[in-house]
């Protein structure tokens, strides 16, 4: 009995040690990150001239239209990143530098995007976008 207690106990230490080997990913550190988030606004929703209540923004508004994270040059789409129904979207991303961009919906026109943007290790980054719908 007591050489199989032996036994897994060796096999446990194995175990451990292939988890937390000089080659694995993490090194048994966690990854440092930081996140980007952000609101972002729809408008105009309604055609005809802007009231003092103009129309609201849409659940589905924002469920067509997505944020695109690029590598720095913008060469390789890494991720792309839901806007919930209320316009708030966030992502957390290993710090280094990004394009943010837009996938938009119809004749979508922001001036926020795209926008080269450097994320820090433990740090939030916002990037609110503005978003002109062309609806007159």
């Amino acid at each position: 009995m007591r050489d199989l207690y032996s036994i897994a106990a060796a096999l446990l230490m194995l175990l451990n040690a292939g988890c937390h080997s000089p080659t694995s990913p993490d090194n048994g550190v966690p990854a440092q990150h930081g996140r980007l988030s952000g609101i972002v606004t729809i408008g105009p929703n309604c055609p005809g001239p802007e009231t003092a209540n103009p129309c609201p923004t849409q659940p589905s508004a924002y469920a067509a239209r997505k944020i695109l994270v690029y590598t720095e040059t913008k060469s390789n789409l890494l991720f792309t990143v839901d806007i919930d129904s209320q316009g708030a979207y966030f992502i957390d991303l290993a710090p280094g530098k990004y394009t943010i961009d837009l996938k938009p919906s119809g004749i979508d026109k922001t001036s926020d995007l795209p926008k080269l943007i450097e994320i820090h290790a433990n740090t939030v980054t916002s990037l609110n976008v503005s978003i002109d719908t062309g609806i007159r």
